[in-house]
């Protein structure tokens, strides 16, 4: 029998690494194949990853905590039955989820002591820190889900304030920036080099307020519809930069921007122009139900074409947003509230928020962009534009 080295899978669009959170076999065993090998947090979620093979595990490459980057070295089997007929031979290439090995599993929780404890592995790691058992702790997120914060409160004994520390200091052993931070922060700073640009408009938001009570929903559902018909007649905003060129792409997935526990995660809402504004709502709070906790797999976090961001949500009148890898616009919507409008050569108070649209302007430029934003805030400024929108 020959060994067989299978590497750490492409789990997504832009991940270049993964930190194991827990083996699941252990050198020696016997595994089957698709039997799961181990838990690994990435910047989007956490995954259990299966064998793409049977076989007698011989070595595990690294530790709980530490990171492997993409295509190194994971476990290494000895024989093992190969691949079915047509399937790739892991061992002599990349064993990404796209080689036709099993697909990774997302999971929002891992067994902890001994105890189906349902908590992020952010959670479990400063758990870990502190020196909770997280059995013991008593989970106020959903579906009694234990949060950070429920961490730092038992560490507090319950007095639910965050133990003191030496001034400019650490708890011993921790570190501010997890993997996820981590991800995050070489996202932003791959990102931050796009030459991208920022231009905004105020919204007149009388007639969106209006339509959005008539069908019981948030106002962002109605913003996604009536962006992605504005994209359908400005294609350019929907292609990318890609290879020393711009490419063209049909389907509008739009990535939603959703603040986590995990840091900010965004969840991609798929072929968003075939939905109406209830397909769109009800897919919205699908998608940000995951994200929360970390049940989403990873082809629902990649393969956005254009980003939203609702930063009016927590109360922000505008912003300027960093592009989303494989974007070449991000809308930020800003909050709704009173303002003082001219209408008709009279100043009056009325609903309005800023639009921050951000730019790639190696593939749009600055007039493309202003029409297309020019008919996207006409088309929610008016009462019948908005009645045209697919309910």
């Amino acid at each position: 029998m020959t060994g067989r080295v299978f590497t750490m899978p492409d789990l997504g669009e832009g991940l270049e690494e993964g930190e194991i959170v827990a083996w699941l076999v252990e050198v020696g065993d016997t595994v089957a194949l698709n039997q799961p090998l181990v838990e690994v947090e990435t910047a989007k979620a956490a995954v259990e990853i299966p064998s793409p093979f049977a076989g007698v595990v011989t070595a595990l490459h690294g530790a709980p905590g530490g990171s492997i980057p993409v295509g190194e070295p994971l476990v290494t089997f000895d024989g093992g039955e190969a691949p079915a007929s047509g399937e790739p031979d892991v061992a002599t290439q990349d064993a990404g989820v796209d080689t036709g090995a099993a697909q990774a599993r997302v999971v929002g929780s891992a067994p902890v002591s001994g105890e189906a404890v349902k908590a992020t592995p952010p959670v479990r790691k400063l758990a870990k820190e502190m020196g909770i058992d997280l059995a013991s702790v008593a989970g106020t997120g959903p579906d009694g889900r234990v949060t950070a914060e429920d961490v730092r409160t038992a560490a507090d004994g319950g007095r639910g304030i965050a133990a003191p520390t030496p001034a400019g200091s650490t708890l011993a052993g921790s570190t501010l920036a997890g993997s996820t931070r981590r991800a995050i922060a070489d996202n932003l700073e791959r990102q931050a080099a796009v030459p991208q640009v920022t231009v905004f408009r105020t919204v007149d938001c009388t007639a969106l307020e209006a339509r959005r009570s008539e069908l019981g929903t948030s106002p962002l559902p109605l913003v996604i519809a009536a962006l992605t018909k504005t994209v359908a007649e400005h294609p350019a905003l929907n292609a990318r930069w890609h290879d020393g060129d711009v490419e063209e792409r049909a389907a509008i997935n739009v990535g939603l921007a959703v603040d986590t526990e995990r840091g900010l995660v965004v969840a991609v809402l798929r072929d968003a122009a075939s939905r109406g504004i209830a397909g769109l709502a009800a897919e919205i709070k699908r998608l940000a139900d995951g994200a929360r906790t970390g049940s989403l797999t990873p082809a629902e976090m990649t393969g956005a074409t254009v980003a939203v961001s609702n930063t009016g949500s927590y109360g922000s009148e505008a912003g300027t947003p960093i592009l989303s890898p494989g974007t070449s616009i991000t809308l930020a919507i800003g909050v709704i509230g009173p303002r003082a409008l001219v209408v008709d050569g009279e100043v009056v108070a009325r609903p309005a928020c800023t639009l921050s649209c951000t730019f790639d302007h190696r593939v749009l430029d600055g007039a493309t962009v202003g029409r297309a934003l020019t008919d996207l805030v006409s088309r929610l400024e008016h009462q019948q534009a908005l009645g045209d929108l697919p309910a």
